[in-house]
């Protein structure tokens, strides 16, 4: 059986074409959450999807009958239903899946066993996984109310801190050099652009530039201390203590959210910087 499983975030989405334990090509478009994205440029999306797979697939096209899509954005029925009926405007005839990003890092992380699956990445959140689906969520409250300890929480303090001249010297001189930071421009991209909080979750980089300054290293452990009080706080009367991760703010730094959350009584067992490969795994297995 051929199946197509996609794995989407606010930038980008990674699409593999899978027949049984082999891949049989693979490739990349643009983010499709559908609080940044209208219908017709999903539509768009999937159609650049569907002129690849008839490139590489040719006749066989027609026995791709199977849909595996997780998506930023999708646990509401509403942007299920007009991603749905995306799908079937370009696919038609195959029967398509779409679950959240979460369910994605879940299963990633732990295939059929139980745990707490979370996402540091553009955004963040976590669930209580129970092997099959989840048990309870915390609250994804997005890019303006949440996002406790993702990119996008990083480049906020950031861009906040340059305009309030709270940045060291040779960090704000970076970001001039690197980021146009005329207010007007800021802006602009932030609340009229389309993929606001990707832009600004893009100052986070500055992180790895900079990982041993006293500024980031306090902003760093203050940015998973909050992910810790708001987001597995939330499971904090639970008995479980098994912590997956995914995204690459937990890829990068690792070491460091591990001993805060032991010192809490946390487990982190596996962190992943892109769930795709392992969601394959999962898919190859069922």
């Amino acid at each position: 059986m051929i199946q197509l499983i996609a794995e989407s975030g606010s930038t980008k989405t990674s699409w593999y074409l899978i027949q049984e334990d082999q891949e049989l090509c693979s490739t990349q478009t643009l983010g499709m959450n559908p609080y940044f994205t209208k219908k017709e440029e999903l539509i768009s999306e999937l159609t650049t999807v569907a002129s690849f797979l008839n490139d590489h697939l040719g006749s066989t096209r027609e026995k791709l009958k199977t849909i595996h899509f997780y998506g930023a954005g999708y646990g509401n029925p509403a942007t299920r239903r007009m991603l749905q009926e995306a799908f079937q405007e370009v696919f038609p005839g195959s029967s398509v899946q779409i679950e959240t990003d979460l369910l994605a890092a879940a299963r990633a992380l732990f295939g059929t066993e139980p745990g707490i699956a979370c996402i540091m990445g553009t955004g963040s959140n976590c669930g209580l996984y129970n092997g099959i689906d989840f048990i309870d969520r915390a609250p994804s409250l997005g890019f303006s109310l949440g996002d406790e300890g993702s990119a996008g929480f990083f480049g906020k303090w950031i861009v906040r801190d340059f305009y309030f001249k709270r940045l060291p010297t040779h960090i704000e001189d970076y970001v001039k050099t690197h980021f146009n930071m005329d207010i007007n421009h800021t802006l602009d991209r932030t609340y009229r652009q389309k993929h606001g909080n990707a832009y600004i979750a893009s100052f986070a980089q500055i992180l790895a530039t900079f990982r041993e300054e006293d500024y980031i290293v306090d902003l760093i452990e203050r940015a998973i201390q909050e992910f810790l009080t708001y987001q597995l706080g939330y499971f904090q009367a639970s008995h479980q203590r098994k912590v997956g991760m995914v995204g690459s703010v937990a890829f990068y730094h690792e070491e460091r959210i591990r001993k805060i959350l032991a010192k809490n009584g946390w487990d982190l067992v596996k962190v992943l910087q892109h769930p795709i490969h392992d969601l394959v795994a999962f898919h190859n297995k069922k």
